[in-house]
């Protein structure tokens, strides 16, 4: 599909539309929390394993609750899953600024933050499995990555907002997310389309909930596509959680709040490549086979890592940093699309919810031990270790048919 007809998507697709301004404004208000959040918890304590534990926490509901919100989200509908959840965040977000007024300890606005999270794993799921009911299949690779750069797009300004807000208002950026949280809520109420539902009763969830795991392991492809994936992504953790005390100690001298500046900058430089990969991959989605295009995005995200783990200057930090977001949406877009083709409509958000649990249970010990040993041995080591073992599992990928020659 060419740009155009994607523009006549949002032009003539009411329905369509109104999820992608959702998204827009959703994502707007997303770094704002990662960021002040780690900022938070690195001026409280100055330890890299407890700015870690920030990203830690809004990652262990997807681990934890992965599954069981992709089957809530099939149970109660996708839009009035995204609707509720998204007016939860909006309140518990926008707690934390009072929160933090009253000197509570930072295991409280842990407690929030995760609960927050909580509505994410439900939230998650049912954004990547209401897609292929508001678009032609035709149009369904194409439309997940005008998603994917529209929401790097939008992250460019919501992180360089991040690093401004945290310099003029602190932790009161905390509302600007909660206020786009709300917006969301809002725009979502408006969409006519929604799955009706399975209406599952509650005992009846972990069985559905097993149902969705079923799937996956009977399904050759998807199961190989699950496994590399899962393997490939141990990286993602490490950069992830430890990028905000890279920056702290290499290019900003220890100064948290040029740190959570510079973490700013760092994530509109991802996001500036994600955009540009994704006006990259779009066109190659329809010529090149999915599995192929997974092994070249995880073998070049694994080598920026390397990269970035050896340059001395902020300059050509931010240039890595560009790389690893052209490299994500090439792992990124075939992925979700592989589930959501290779997934029965009946099941696509359990199915989903597996494989975000998954992966996401697989980061957990990635960063609480990469959390630990960066308060022993140089950060910058653990990039590079993090990234070359990326690189070799995209090696052995590209050796095993069922992954490479996913279609």
């Amino acid at each position: 599909m060419s740009t155009q007809t994607l523009a006549g998507q949002l032009r003539t697709n009411r329905e369509f539309a109104l999820f992608w301004l959702a998204q827009v404004v959703s994502r707007l208000g997303d770094p704002i929390t990662l960021i002040v959040l780690a900022y938070v918890a690195y001026v409280r304590t100055g330890s890299a394993l407890v700015t870690a534990v920030a990203v830690l926490i809004t990652t262990m509901p997807g681990a934890l609750f992965g599954v069981m919100g992709g089957v809530i989200a099939d149970a109660v509908g996708y839009r009035r899953a995204m609707v509720a959840c998204d007016i939860v965040r909006a309140a518990l977000i926008g707690l934390l600024p009072v929160l933090i007024a009253l000197d509570l300890p930072t295991w409280v606005l842990y407690v929030v933050a995760f609960t927050s999270a909580l509505a994410g794993a439900v939230f998650n799921p049912a954004r990547f499995a209401i897609v292929p009911s508001l678009l032609p299949p035709d149009h369904l690779r194409e439309g997940n990555a005008l998603l994917v750069s529209t929401d790097r797009t939008i992250e460019i300004l919501g992180a360089l907002a991040a690093g401004a807000l945290v310099i003029t208002v602190g932790s009161s950026a905390f509302y600007v997310d909660a206020v786009t949280f709300a917006v969301s809520a809002l725009l979502l109420l408006q969409l006519r389309q929604d799955d009706p539902g399975l209406k599952l009763p509650v005992g009846k969830l972990i069985a559905g909930a097993a149902e969705g795991i079923k799937f996956i392991r009977s399904s050759v492809a998807l199961f190989a596509n699950t496994i590399f994936s899962i393997l490939a992504q141990l990286s993602l953790p490490v950069a992830n959680s430890l990028t905000p005390v890279l920056l702290v100690r290499r290019y900003a001298a220890g100064n948290a709040e040029v740190g959570a500046a510079q973490f700013a900058i760092a994530e509109a430089s991802l996001a500036i490549g994600a955009l540009v990969g994704s006006l990259v991959v779009q066109p190659l989605t329809g010529r090149i086979r999915k599995g192929r295009m997974l092994i070249v995005g995880f073998g070049t995200y694994g080598l920026m890592l390397v990269l970035l783990s050896l340059v001395p200057r902020l300059d050509l930090a931010l240039l890595v940093f560009a790389g690893m977001g052209v490299a994500n949406v090439a792992f990124y877009v075939p992925n979700v699309t592989a589930a959501q083709e290779l997934s029965p409509p009946r099941l696509r958000g359990r199915v989903i919810g597996t494989r975000i649990a998954l992966v996401n249970l697989s980061w957990l010990p990635v960063i609480a031990v990469a959390g630990s040993l960066a308060d022993i041995y140089p950060v910058a080591f653990l990039f590079a270790f993090a990234g070359l073992f990326t690189v070799l599992v995209a090696f052995a990928g590209a050796l095993i048919p069922v992954v490479r020659d996913l279609t």
